[in-house]
C-alpha cells in the first residue's frame, strides 16, 4: 500500500467520527516543494510566492496535562507539531484538529504518517464553519460536553505565522454553540420548579382537550402560516387576510390582537414561556374569538389554558427530560409530542409540523432590526419598546447585504435552521424582509397565496372531529405515588450519607493518616452510585441539570494527582453535589404532594 493508503487504514479504525468536506473542484492554492534537513517543510502558492511550516510548538499556548480539556488545534499539515502538543495534554483529552483549508488535509494525507497520533484522542474536521451542526452535537451531548469549561485554542506554526484570520470564524462558532448547548440545558432550580408546578396544574385541563396524537397528520397538505411579530408584518398584513380559510393561521401570542384588529382570525394561537408576565401582557382582559385554538406548552400560566377551555392543545415538549417522565406517567405515546424549540414561534413550525401542513410559510419572521423597531406596529411593545443592545450583531439579510439583529433572535435564527434541516417538508421564507435564515425559499407572500392557497376548508370543523383525551387518572396516579416513594428513600440514603461526607471535611487536616485517607476514598466512591442515579431519574435530572454540569465541570477541573489537596477539593464537590442532590428531591416532593390534581381530574 502507498502513504495515503495506510493512513487512511490508521484514521478509519480509530473507531471516531470525522467531519470531512469534499475539496472543491478548482486548481489547489499551493504546491508541496519539500522538507530540509531541519524538518521544515517548503510550499509554493500559485502566484509562485513560496511560504514554510515548521513543526516548532507555541509554548505559551499548550493543554495542562493534569486537566482533561477539549483542544481545538488549528492546523494539520504538520503531524510532527500535533504530536508535540498531545504529549503535553492530560490522556484523556480531546484533540479537535480544525484544518480550515482542506488541501492541508490531502498534502498531509499523501506525505504525512498518522500512525504518529496512534495514542491520541482526535477528530479531523475540514467543514467550514457553518457546517459544524454534527460535530457540536458529538461534542456537546456526550461526556465531552463536560469538560467545556476546560477549552483551549491552539495554532500551528502556518496559522500563527499567515493566517490567523480563517479561524477567526471557527472560535466564534465554537464559543456561541457552547453558549447555544447552556441555553438549552435549562433554567435554574427554582425556575424548572416552576415549570414543574404549572406542569401539574395544567395536566387535569388535557381531559377536556384534543389528543394531540389524533391530531397527527390532520392537515397534511394544506398551507400553514406561521406569524410572527416581526416588522416586515406591517407591510403585508392585508395581504395575509386573502388566506384565511384557504391556509392554516398559526400565530404567536405577540401579534394576535393586531391580527384580529385587520379582520384577520388566527386559527391557532401558540404561547410557551411559564412566567405571569405572558398572561399580563397578551391574555389577561383580552377576549379571543370561540374558534380559536391555543396551543401551548404545559408549562404555560394555567390562567391562559384555562381561558382556552375546550379548545386548547397541550402537547408534551420533545427533547425535554421532564416530559419524558410526565409522559411516561401518563401513558403518553411519541406522537403526544411536540418540537417547541425556544419560542413561540418555533412551537408554531411545531405544530404544522406535527399536523402535516405543507408548505409552511413563514410571516412577519424577521429576527432582526426593522426601521422602525423591534416589532410590527400594534403590539405591546408600542409602549414597552425594546431598547437595541449595546453590542451590535450583523446576519445576512433577506434581500441581501447585512442587517442588525440580537444575540437573542441569532439563538431563534440558528434553532429554526437546525431544525430545518431535518425535515423535508417545504419551508418558505415569505417575511419580505429581515434575516436571511438557512433552509428556506424566499417567496413573495402574494406569490405564495397565489400558488397554495386554492381551497376553501374550515379548521375549526377538523378540529371537532379530533378526539378528546382519554387519561386512565387511577394508573398516573399510582404511578405518581410509587415515584414519591422511591425519591423519597433515595432522599434519606443521601441524606445519611452527606452526613459521614460533612464530618470528614470537618475533621480534615493536611497531615491525614493513610488509613483514614483510604476509608475517606471508599465512602467518596458511594457518591458515584448517587451520580449515576440521577441520570436514571428523568425528573430529577432535568431539574438539577443545569446545576449539575457546572458542578461537574468543578470536579473535570481538579488536577488528577494524588495530593490531598486534591482528595480535598474532590470531597468538597461531592459535598455540594449531594446537597443540591437531597434539596432538589425534597423540594420535588414537596411540589408534586402540593399540585398534582389528586382525585381532581375525573
Amino acid at each position: 500500500m502507498n502513504l495515503f493508503e495506510d493512513n487512511f487504514a490508521v484514521i478509519t479504525k480509530r473507531n471516531m467520527p470525522d467531519f470531512i468536506a469534499e475539496i472543491e473542484p478548482g486548481e489547489a492554492p499551493f504546491y508541496y516543494v519539500g522538507t530540509d534537513e531541519d524538518g521544515t517543510k517548503i510550499f509554493c502558492r500559485n502566484d509562485d510566492k513560496p511560504f514554510i511550516l515548521e513543526s516548532t510548538i507555541d509554548e505559551t499556548n499548550l493543554p495542562n496535562s493534569d486537566i482533561k480539556q477539549l483542544v481545538f488545534l488549528f492546523g494539520v499539515a504538520s503531524l510532527h507539531e500535533i504530536q508535540k502538543v498531545a504529549q503535553t495534554a492530560h490522556k484523556e483529552s480531546l484533540i479537535v484538529i480544525i484544518e480550515p483549508n482542506p488541501y492541508f488535509l490531502q498534502h498531509a494525507m499523501f506525505y504525512e504518517n498518522f500512525e504518529l497520533l496512534n495514542n491520541v484522542n482526535y477528530i479531523i474536521v475540514t467543514e467550514k464553519p457553518d457546517k459544524l451542526t454534527d460535530l457540536f452535537k458529538l461534542l456537546f451531548s456526550s461526556k465531552f460536553f463536560y469538560l467545556v469549561k476546560n477549552v483551549t485554542f491552539y495554532l500551528n506554526s502556518y496559522y500563527r505565522k499567515y493566517d490567523s484570520g480563517s479561524i477567526k470564524e471557527y472560535i466564534l462558532e465554537i464559543g456561541a454553540a457552547i453558549k447555544n448547548r447552556y441555553f438549552s440545558i435549562g433554567n435554574s432550580i427554582h425556575d424548572s420548579l416552576i415549570g414543574l408546578i404549572n406542569n401539574l396544574n395544567n395536566i387535569k385541563a388535557l381531559s377536556e382537550n384534543v389528543d394531540v396524537a389524533k391530531l397527527k397528520d390532520a392537515f397534511v397538505g394544506i398551507p400553514a402560516f406561521v406569524v410572527a411579530a416581526g416588522p416586515s408584518l406591517d407591510k403585508n398584513i392585508g395581504k395575509l387576510k386573502e388566506a384565511q380559510g384557504k391556509g392554516i393561521i398559526i400565530a404567536v401570542d405577540t401579534i394576535v390582537q393586531k391580527l384580529l384588529q385587520n379582520g384577520i382570525t388566527p386559527d391557532f394561537v401558540c404561547t410557551v414561556e411559564r412566567g405571569a408576565i405572558v398572561w399580563e401582557y397578551f391574555y389577561e382582559n383580552q377576549d379571543f374569538p370561540p374558534n380559536m385554538h391555543l396551543v401551548s406548552s404545559l408549562v404555560a400560566d394555567p390562567r391562559i389554558v384555562e381561558k382556552f377551555k375546550h379548545r386548547a392543545v397541550l402537547p408534551l415538549r420533545s427533547s425535554v427530560r421532564e416530559y419524558f417522565w410526565l409522559g411516561e406517567k401518563l401513558g403518553a405515546s411519541l406522537n403526544h409530542y411536540m418540537w417547541m424549540g425556544a419560542s413561540c414561534a418555533h412551537l408554531a413550525v411545531g405544530l404544522a409540523l406535527h399536523v402535516g401542513a405543507s408548505p409552511i410559510v413563514m410571516v412577519g419572521q424577521d429576527l432582526a432590526y426593522g426601521e422602525k423597531g423591534t416589532h410590527a406596529d400594534g403590539t405591546v411593545y408600542d409602549k414597552k419598546p425594546i431598547n437595541e443592545e449595546t453590542e451590535v450583531l450583523t446576519v445576512p439579510g433577506y434581500y441581501g447585504g447585512l442587517v442588525k439583529t440580537r444575540k437573542i433572535w441569532l439563538e431563534f435564527k440558528q434553532i429554526f435552521e437546525n431544525m430545518f434541516r431535518t425535515t423535508d417538508r417545504m419551508i418558505i421564507n415569505a417575511t419580505e424582509g429581515g434575516a436571511k435564515i438557512a433552509g428556506t425559499s424566499q417567496q413573495s407572500l402574494t406569490n405564495v397565496i397565489a400558488e397554495y392557497c386554492t381551497k376553501e376548508f374550515s379548521v375549526l370543523e377538523i378540529m371537532k372531529g379530533v378526539p378528546v383525551n382519554t387519561i386512565d387518572w387511577d394508573e398516573v396516579e399510582k404511578k405518581i405515588r410509587d415515584y414519591l416513594k422511591d425519591l423519597e428513600e433515595l432522599r434519606k440514603n443521601v441524606s445519611s450519607h452527606l452526613d459521614i461526607l460533612r464530618l470528614y471535611s470537618k475533621e480534615w487536616t493536611d497531615s491525614m493518616p493513610e488509613k483514614k485517607v483510604q476509608k475517606l476514598y471508599e465512602t467518596m466512591k458511594k457518591t458515584d452510585l448517587y451520580y449515576k442515579l440521577i441520570n436514571t431519574d428523568q425528573l430529577l435530572y432535568h431539574n438539577i441539570q443545569g446545576p449539575m454540569a457546572i458542578l461537574v465541570q468543578k470536579f473535570h477541573a481538579i488536577a488528577e494527582t494524588d495530593s490531598l489537596e486534591s482528595l480535598k477539593q474532590n470531597l468538597l464537590v461531592q459535598i455540594e453535589l449531594c446537597e443540591m442532590l437531597e434539596n432538589t428531591s425534597w423540594l420535588i416532593i414537596q411540589v408534586i404532594e402540593e399540585n398534582f390534581p389528586w382525585n381532581n381530574t375525573r
